[in-house]
């Protein structure tokens, strides 16, 4: 073989190898070698059971992604173990609402950082019910808090626990045996309760204490005195009826009466404060007469202290004897 015939067959199999490798690159890589996917990491309290690498991330049933990978971080420092899930958004996920011209990556960055300030979290969602299998679902709860657990909060999308993860919580936390106890005595009461039967005894004595009650109800003089006090109420209801109109035709009139006299009052009141007040002439004719009546009343006592002091002054007058 001469030497330029080797130096081509070896350049076409570097060719080939290489050519090969870009291949395998191309294949292994899922044709997004060159792609502008974006990754974000998910931290799930609970097991991440079912879930494996290449499930679907969905948002509302429209797929978004996959699962990239799936580590086991180890804590030295509190010997806490954490799980970060790794996932990849489509480039092709987002779509402008106008225009065609295709969204940058840091306008797709914002644009799930928004959504996530507005209650965007991810959760395991079961997949199917054979297999086992989980996919991520991606939903909007503004209600649940936004717990970041990475150093890059922008690379991140908070999550909250799946209903099963919910469900399971709820299960622990009950007395599952407190309860099992007391189902347990209270199937053996029954048991035994049917065993002896005690409750078919128990049954007849209920059954016949209806059967007696129903029979005072229809026959005895209980139900016949209701009917009685039932027909008196009712008399007496007509002749309320009957009679409330003039009744309340009485009052009327008497409160009217009442009315007058209130007003005739009100009149001699206002009447006798007029002869009666301090500047009223009727008052200042009583407190002159009242004075000259003094007055009157000091001059007969003068009067009759001179004589009793000259008793002959009635004959001689008040010089005495001449």
């Amino acid at each position: 073989m001469s030497s330029q015939k080797y130096k081509t067959t070896v350049g076409a199999f570097v060719l080939g190898g290489l050519s090969l490798l870009a291949l395998g690159f191309i294949v292994l890589g899922g044709g997004r070698l060159f792609s502008n996917d974006m990754e974000y990491v998910l931290y799930f309290d609970g097991s991440v059971s079912g879930l494996s690498t290449g499930a679907p991330v969905v948002f509302r049933g429209v797929p978004m992604g996959s699962v990239t990978r799936i580590n086991l971080v180890a804590n030295t420092r509190d010997s806490n173990v954490t799980i970060p899930v790794y996932i990849r958004i489509d480039e092709q996920s987002f779509v402008r609402a106008r225009g065609s011209a295709p969204i940058s990556e840091s306008v797709r960055e914002e644009i799930v950082r928004r959504m996530v300030q507005r209650g965007l979290r991810a959760r395991l969602q079961l997949q199917s019910l054979i297999t086992g299998q989980y996919r991520i679902e991606l939903d909007f709860f503004p209600g649940t808090p936004a717990v970041f657990r990475s150093g890059t909060p922008d690379t991140e999308i908070p999550t909250i626990p799946s209903p099963i993860d919910t469900l399971q919580t709820t299960l622990s936390q009950l007395p599952l045996e407190s309860m099992a106890r007391a189902l347990d005595s209270i199937l053996q009461n029954l048991a035994q309760s049917l065993a002896d039967d005690s409750l078919g005894r128990g049954l007849q004595a209920f059954t016949r204490t209806f059967e007696e009650l129903d029979g005072i109800l229809r026959n005895s003089a209980l139900r016949q005195n209701a009917d009685s006090i039932l027909q008196k109420l009712n008399k007496t209801v007509g002749t309320v009826d009957n009679q409330l109109p003039a009744t309340l035709a009485t009052l009327r009139s008497a409160l009217e009466s009442m009315s007058q006299a209130a007003d005739q009052l009100r009149v001699v009141t206002a009447s006798a404060q007029g002869l009666l007040g301090r500047d009223s002439p009727t008052v200042n004719d009583i407190h002159k007469l009242i004075k000259e009546s003094i007055e009157t009343l000091r001059a007969i006592r003068n009067v009759a202290q001179m004589l009793e002091r000259n008793p002959e002054a009635l004959i001689m007058g008040r010089q005495g004897k001449r």
